[in-house]
């Protein structure tokens, strides 16, 4: 990809074929024009392959391999993206329209974290979670930000060492918790 890359989409895959079709069919449909996708497939031993190839064109980088779970295979991502910001959207995960990652970029935002509101749909029932304005450690008590409505500008994974892979799952929550509530970084909340 040439240029400056503004954008990485990461997806992380392990034997969800039909999730992975939906999530890249989302980020094919985007219009944004500096926009990076890789596909960190765990080794999938269904279709994941053939649907991978079958977008190939939309996707910039994507290995499949055997890994150490899902905070290595972000991070596996993370190394991988050239993108200012990056956004995870893992299989299954679908943006909302075409112009999603504009709307958490438009009007200039520059904060370290930029992250919007998320709506949550098993196929028939819609659920909108509405994040706060202002993330306190209290707030973090009990919630976190969610990876398909948050963009995380790369410099902070550098600096802070990614993403703790002894961490089974609660490595992002973590990351999100001493990234805004210990180092300070800024955030922004879009609406």
């Amino acid at each position: 990809m040439e240029g400056i890359v503004k954008l990485s989409i990461i997806t992380i895959n392990l034997n969800d074929a039909e999730g992975l079709g939906q999530t890249i069919k989302s980020v094919a449909q985007q219009k944004f024009p500096s926009l990076e996708y890789i596909i960190i497939d765990g080794g999938s031993a269904d279709n994941s392959q053939q649907v991978i190839q079958q977008y190939s064109e939309s996707i910039h980088y994507t290995i499949s391999e055997k890994d150490n779970g899902i905070y290595h295979a972000m991070n596996k991502g993370i190394a991988k993206a050239n993108g200012e910001y990056l956004l995870f959207l893992n299989s299954g995960d679908t943006l909302i329209n075409s112009h999603a990652p504009e709307t958490l970029l438009d009007n200039g935002n520059e904060a370290d974290i930029i992250y919007g509101d998320i709506i949550l749909s098993d196929g028939t029932v819609l659920k909108e979670s509405v994040f706060p304005d202002k993330l306190t450690f209290k707030f973090f008590l009990i919630n976190s930000l969610p990876h398909p409505c948050t963009l995380i500008r790369k410099k902070l994974f550098a600096e802070m060492g990614g993403y703790d892979e002894t961490l089974k799952i609660t490595s992002d929550w973590a990351f999100f918790l001493l990234a805004i509530n210990k180092y300070n970084y800024s955030y922004q909340h879009v609406k």
